[in-house]
């Protein structure tokens, strides 16, 4: 008989539920017994301290017989006393004193005496037997013994089994209850669960379950309405599927049929099922009849040695991607057609369909390009003949070209150079001239002053006039010259920078002030001021004569350009170090300033607002390739007419190597 899974586990209930009370007994039986021995053996302990520290004053005088008439009225009422008998014994186990019982009654583990150890008791029945030394008289050892009631333990012991047995058979029988309970519902749910699993078995998946009770089962109905409610959308798209795939059957009939290219379907030995309607346009009306033909059995090959071709090509590769077949047209011509197959599944039997292009137009058309090619590769020769030569010539001109380029870049230096000669020779005559009028006065002084002493008139005022004169004199020759050797030193340099321009260490700060000293006089002339921003400290391993030509084409094109029509100007230098080895360098002027088209142009070579006037075009474009080439770095003009123009010029502390 089998039985359900409730009664199961209703039965593995009981059996584990017996199996706990009885455990649970034993074990409080157990528990109760040992408190039972243990509370009476204290008590026995603490009679036999009590009887002995009593007794003991009598026993060591030998008076403990006189005591019996006491003893035997302490022990006469039960009530009183849980003591029942008390024997005392001498070495030898003879009685001294023996109240309500004799040495006979004895339990036999008692009257075989302790033996040296320690004494021991005996639980018999009600009475706990007790045996304990006790000192007599002339130091002699005998044995204290008595008995002590154990019948209250006893009642307290079987009432507590007795409840220990009534709250367990309750609980028993409470725990089935709870059980009976809480199976019947989970039968109850089962139960729908079955038979929801046998309505959906049907193919009836409507109904959901209910979802409640928080608890495996719920996790599992909500899993069955869940599997329920997608087998009913695979149901649903199946049947979707199936009409989808009948449309595609019908849509894919359609297009065989309806597609330009001949197509053929034929089993794995060449038999012919199937043929579009494109096969007949193509080969003519008597292609309708090779359904059920073999394809050796149809006029279509050019020969039969075409049709083994392709058939090997199939067996060997399992597929035909385009080779290329000789067939016989209806007209009787020889043309060539494109083969393509693929494996397919028909009815359950393995099919093969064939593609077919006809590519006799596009080999004629193939042909004839040919010969066009041809034709267009002997015109390509010719005019790349034409072309070579053409670059030949235009070769030499651009070496022109470049050749008038650099000696333009030269005479443009030389005349920077120049103007700078002609600017320091002009800026020279003013401290040369100075010093050689004062030591022309000193000289005719001295004269005075010799013929002032020889006359013998010397006074002293005369005296300190001639030192002061001298003083004075000297002074302003030594100004001068000194001046003028400072503009030969700063022409000196910036000369042989820029005619050798040897990379070096130097001062970006006395760079700038040389090279701004040198154009002092046509500042001056210009009433234009310049005013430098440059912290000391920035050096630069670079090009001084390169940064020479930079500051002179923009110095340059400032006064030739910027203050035009005007009576005065400024030009700001300023210099920052950016960190990470960059430093800006920015020349602004206050002056007219571009319009967008002009600076579009501005680093174009040989463009020129100044054209017929001295101007080559070429000063900014100096400039652009100095910074970019030389000095590696960047450079970006802005301006706008009327309000000036900033030339931004950010390069690398050390310059790259020139190549």
């Amino acid at each position: 008989m089998s039985l359900s899974l409730r009664a199961k586990f209703l039965v593995l209930s009981a059996v584990i539920q017996a199996l706990v009370v009885g455990l649970l007994i034993w074990n409080s039986l157990r528990l109760v017994d040992n408190a039972v021995k243990q509370n009476a053996e204290r008590v026995a302990h603490e009679y036999a301290v009590t009887l002995n520290l009593s007794l003991s004053p009598y026993a060591a005088s030998g008076k403990l017989p006189e005591l019996g008439r006491y003893l035997g009225a302490m022990l006469a009422d039960p009530a009183d006393s849980l003591l029942r008998y008390i024997v005392i014994l001498d070495a030898d186990d003879h009685p001294i004193v023996a109240i309500n019982a004799t040495v006979a009654q004895l339990p036999a583990a008692l009257r075989r005496g302790c033996g040296g150890k320690d004494c021991r008791s005996v639980i018999d029945g009600g009475t706990l037997h007790m045996r304990a030394p006790l000192l007599l008289k002339d130091k002699q050892v005998g044995s204290l013994n008595f008995g002590v009631s154990t019948l209250e333990l006893k009642q307290a012991h079987d009432e507590v089994m007795m409840q220990s047995g009534v709250i367990s058979v309750a609980g028993f029988g409470l725990a089935m209850l709870l059980f009976y309970t809480f199976t019947r519902g989970i039968g109850r749910r089962l139960a729908a669960l079955t038979d929801q699993s046998q309505q959906i078995a049907r193919g009836h998946s409507d109904t959901p379950l209910p979802e409640q009770g928080g608890d495996e089962i719920e996790v599992f109905s909500r899993s069955l309405n869940t599997m329920s409610g997608t087998l009913r959308e695979r149901i649903a798209q199946l049947e979707q599927s199936q009409l989808r795939l009948s449309e595609s059957e019908a849509r894919f009939k359609t297009l065989f049929d309806m597609t330009p290219l001949p197509l053929t379907v034929s089993d794995q030995d060449g038999r012919v099922i199937t043929a579009n309607q494109a096969v007949t346009r193509v080969f003519g009306p008597a292609a309708r009849d090779i359904v059920g033909k073999r394809s050796d059995d149809v006029e279509f090959w050019a020969s039969p040695a075409e049709r083994a071709r392709i058939w090997s090509i199939y067996h060997t590769d399992g597929a035909v991607r385009g080779a290329v077949a000789g067939v016989m047209f209806p007209d009787g011509r020889v043309g060539s057609v494109a083969i393509w197959s693929s494996s397919l599944v028909l009815d359950g039997r393995a099919a093969i369909i064939w593609a077919l292009l006809d590519l006799s137009e596009e080999l004629n058309a193939k042909r004839e390009l040919k010969d066009l090619n041809a034709e267009l590769e002997n015109r390509v020769l010719e005019r790349s003949a034409a072309l070579e030569q053409a670059n030949r010539d235009l070769s030499a001109a651009l070496d022109t070209l470049r050749r008038t380029q650099g000696e333009l870049l030269a005479a443009e230096k030389m005349a920077s150079l120049g103007s700078l000669v002609a600017g320091i020779a002009h800026e020279l005559n003013t401290p040369i001239g100075n010093s050689l009028l004062a030591a022309t006065s000193l000289s005719d002084r001295v004269s005075d002053f010799q013929q002032t002493v020889d006359g013998g008139a010397l006074r002293r005022s005369e005296l300190n006039a001639h030192l002061e004169e001298v003083r004075i004199a000297s002074g302003l020759i030594s100004g001068s010259l000194q001046k003028a050797a400072q503009l030969i030193s700063s022409f000196k340099q910036i000369a042989v920078d820029q005619t050798s321009d040897q990379r070096r260490v130097f001062d970006l700060l006395t760079a700038v002030h040389d090279t701004t000293a040198t154009y002092m006089p046509r500042l001056r002339r210009a009433h234009c001021e310049v005013h430098l921003q440059i912290p000391h400290g920035i050096a630069l391993d670079s090009y001084p004569g390169s940064w020479y030509q930079v500051l002179n084409n923009l110095i340059n094109n400032a006064l030739t350009h910027a203050f035009e029509g005007r009576a005065s100007g400024t030009v700001t230098i300023r210099a920052a170090d950016l960190g990470d080895g960059l430093v800006e360098l920015v020349f602004a002027d206050d002056g007219v300033g571009m319009p967008d088209e002009v600076l579009r142009h501005v680093f174009d070579p040989f463009f020129t607002t100044k054209m017929g006037q001295g101007g080559t075009g070429l000063g900014m474009n100096i400039v652009y390739n100095i910074v970019t080439g030389v000095l590696g770095g960047r450079i970006t003009v802005e301006s706008t007419s009327g309000l000036g123009t900033t030339v931004r010029i950010l390069v690398p502390r050390q310059s790259p190597e020139s190549s």
